[in-house]
């Protein structure tokens, strides 16, 4: 709720500048010297011209339930729709490779060896290289619906491109440009996320768009299905990659033109709501956004263990998912089904992952609690990576149902991965420290993708047994990281707790508006709540 008092014939954000703060704190808590220094809301608020009005009419939404409830619809239907475009695309993208691995790339295009896990691994590779430039100058430009956009077409065009691919050389280019203009991606959304809705309402909307990998594997089952039964002279495979690269910029103008910046910027919402949309995230401690990149805030996320334990956690969950995203289908072959049969039986795996996430999303906001839920949504996957060394020891398959059911649940634990995304962008304050510890993040996605590709080695083909016990291995002690930031996160908690303790109602009130918008750091703010 806005602390908006109609009496007050001053600015009535005034509350929230942090330049005229009177109250510091014995952990560190400083005030802001500029606006440049704030949050891009505190300018935006500060600056109006119509601060006395826009102040009440924003209250006034919050204030009626009816209003309140359009605004988060409103919010809902202006964001969700297309981050989740942005989502499916992104992971269907990266993973055609192991689509048209059954349609005759690796044949058509001459792949011999470690040729496919390689092309596998490059596109991560690309990724890794570009993931902090690409998150800096994002924040440089503080255009992030105009750069995200821009992303996508350009990656799209490289997509269509795979289908003029003839030989290794070819196809590696092509995917290692893939992993460059893609590495956006992520991290963008979540700091999309963070900057419109509270805490209690992040991991079901990160579900949202999340859901579009599992969403993927059953669209592209059916697509690559349907498309390897064309009986043209012109491979299925180059069909398949022109079709989902124009599709891919088409979206991509689409985000351009209608995803909105910030709530700040949102053209399609008034100031009023705009205040609204500010006034119900202030309690989160993490503002929006800042286009200055802060060397403190830098330095203290490369400082801060919890971070390096969420690197850690990534990567141990993207260790399997670079493994299984992109051996999926040559794993169901192994098990004694066809090519074709193959691409549409990867399609359950997608329905099994859809359900998880939506459920693991809606269930930690409901409990506020990541890792229980994280934990809930890893051990089927350890029991079905299990079932496939236990059902198909050296490459013989005994049970192909037994098989195909155990393939079904390594499609859980991706749920992991997207409460992961939800943990960093409920529990890190400071701009540029959200920014560097989700470019951190994703540098650990690639690292455990590049990993994931070469546990499953040709040379251990059909059995493919060190990937299997990759995937057991890595889950396993994620758990137990899982736990460890748990506990760590509740000692945060009652850090800040007993600093609060300290201080008047009086202080606490004036402190906890002036920093909502001041652009500090987690670690800086006693007011920041850590969601375990």
């Amino acid at each position: 709720m806005s602390s908006y008092d109609p009496e007050k014939k001053e600015n009535p954000f005034t509350n929230f500048d942090g330049r005229k703060a009177s109250v510091t704190t014995d952990n560190g808590v400083t005030v802001i010297e500029s606006l440049s220094d704030a949050d891009e809301a505190l300018s935006f608020l500060q600056n109006h011209p119509r601060a006395l009005e826009i102040a009440a009419e924003g209250n006034a939404i919050l204030e009626d339930p009816i209003q309140r409830k359009k605004l988060i619809r409103k919010i809902d239907l202006t964001i969700a729709p297309l981050l989740a475009a942005v989502y499916f695309l992104q992971f269907l993208d990266k993973t055609t490779l192991s689509y048209t691995a059954v349609m005759g790339i690796r044949e058509d295009t001459h792949l011999v060896g470690q040729d496919y896990s390689n092309l596998s691994m490059l596109f991560y590779i690309g990724f890794l290289v570009a993931e902090f430039p690409t998150q800096y100058l994002a924040q440089h430009i503080s255009k992030l619906g105009v750069y995200l956009g821009t992303n996508i077409v350009i990656w799209g065009f490289i997509l269509g491109c795979h289908a003029a691919c003839h030989d290794f050389a070819g196809l590696a280019i092509a995917r290692t440009l893939l992993g460059v203009f893609e590495s956006c991606v992520a991290p963008i959304l979540v700091l999309i996320i963070a900057m419109w809705y509270r805490k209690e309402e992040q991991g079901r909307r990160v579900s949202w768009f999340y859901v579009c990998n599992s969403l993927t594997q059953i669209f592209g089952g059916f697509v690559a299905y349907g498309v390897s039964h064309a009986n043209t002279t012109f491979a299925t495979w180059r069909i398949f990659y022109i079709a989902i690269g124009v599709l891919t910029m088409i979206i991509g103008v689409l985000v351009c033109v209608y995803l909105p910046d910030s709530p700040v910027k949102a053209k399609r919402f008034t100031d009023a709501e705009k205040v609204a949309v500010l006034m119900r995230v202030k309690d989160n401690q993490s503002g929006t956004q800042n286009a200055h990149i802060k060397k403190d805030q830098v330095i203290e996320t490369l400082k801060d263990p919890r971070v390096w334990l969420i690197c850690l956690a990534t990567m141990l969950s993207s260790i399997p998912n670079g493994g299984i995203s992109n051996f999926s289908s040559i794993l169901l072959t192994t098990f004694g089904y066809t090519s074709q049969q193959a691409l549409i039986l990867n399609t359950p795996s997608g329905a099994v992952g859809t359900v998880f996430v939506l459920l693991v999303g809606w269930l930690s906001d409901k409990l506020r609690d990541r890792s229980l839920v994280m934990l809930i949504c890893i051990l089927p996957t350890i029991l079905g990576a299990g079932l496939m060394i236990g059902l198909d020891p050296n490459g013989i398959p005994n049970n192909k149902p037994g098989l195909l059911a155990a393939s079904f649940l390594t499609g859980t634990f991706g749920a992991g991965f997207m409460t992961l995304l939800a943990w960093n962008a409920s529990n890190i304050g400071g701009h540029s420290k959200k920014v560097t510890a989700n470019a951190l993040t994703l540098v650990s996605f690639c690292v455990g993708n590049i990993l994931g590709t070469q546990t499953f080695q040709n040379k251990e083909a059909p059995g493919y047994i060190s990937g299997k016990i990759s995937i057991i291995a890595t889950l396993s002690a994620l758990c137990l990281v899982v736990v460890v930031m748990r506990v760590w996160n509740d000692k945060l908690n009652k850090k800040n707790e007993k600093t609060l303790a300290g201080m008047t109602e009086e202080e606490r009130a004036e402190m906890s508006e002036k920093l909502a918008f001041a652009d500090q750091t987690d670690r800086r703010n006693p007011f920041f709540k850590y969601t375990h």
